[in-house]
């Protein structure tokens, strides 16, 4: 499949991401972050931000079969196994995978977005990563995840 056939880069699709999605998130943030924003202006932001996550949820689900890109398919991957380990409530896991969707999404169809992420994942790699449990005398102990 060529990003020419990615589902994500259809006329509709497009629209619907940055009509419903893109649009309503920055505007929202850029409100929220705003020192001369009233805070009923803040509020309504808050309103467009949730409605723009809740519209991640309404895009197909990304698989091998719907994207183009190799590291798209490598980031679903990486998005299932993430997903037999954690065990958030249902809200949470919701949230979750909405927000791994998307970012998978713009990683196949969005260019800049690619490049930004591929860079932060170069960038991530040469550096010293602490592991998991770092600063803990006891270690994780989280039953929202399991190895």
């Amino acid at each position: 499949m060529t990003d020419e056939k990615t589902i994500y880069l259809t006329p509709p699709m497009q629209i619907f991401i940055l009509r419903s999605i893109k649009a309503p998130l920055l505007e929202g943030v850029q409100t929220i972050t705003s020192p001369t924003a009233s805070k009923l202006d803040k509020l309504r932001a808050l309103r467009k931000i949730h409605t723009a996550v809740s519209n991640m949820g309404k895009l197909p689900e990304p698989t091998k079969e719907n994207t183009w890109h190799p590291n798209s398919r490598k980031l679903i991957e990486i998005r299932d196994r993430f997903f037999k380990h954690c065990f958030l409530d249902a809200i949470r896991l919701g949230f979750t995978r909405s927000i791994i969707n998307f970012v998978i999404i713009l990683y196949d169809f969005d260019p800049p977005w690619r490049w930004m992420f591929d860079s932060v994942k170069v960038w991530a790699f040469e550096m010293e990563w602490e592991p998991r449990g770092y600063g803990s005398a006891k270690g994780p102990e989280f039953g929202w995840w399991r190895e």
